[in-house]
């Protein structure tokens, strides 16, 4: 809550997010994609209906250790392996 509030985001937005649209180094956070759902496609992300909805949005001090902390209760992630 305090992400979305902090940042102005939309809760579509803040769920198409990726590990490598938090640029800690730049203190930004890139909106390129937004999640959405239909009743055809179910889930799916989806780039922003309009160019403005393609930005950076400043991070504050306070929004980095929000996501930082987010980001070390992740479980890590399972290498991908196709077999066959």
């Amino acid at each position: 809550v305090l992400i979305l509030l902090k940042t102005g985001l939309r809760i579509s937005e803040l769920c198409g997010l990726t590990v490598a649209d938090i640029d800690f180094k730049n203190e930004v956070v890139i909106i390129d994609y937004q999640l959405l759902k239909s009743k055809e496609q179910g889930y799916y992300i989806e780039t922003p209906k309009t160019k403005s909805g393609i930005r950076q949005v400043p991070l504050s001090r306070e929004t980095i250790q929000a996501f930082q902390r987010v980001m070390k209760k992740r479980p890590k992630a399972e290498p991908f392996v196709i077999d066959g």
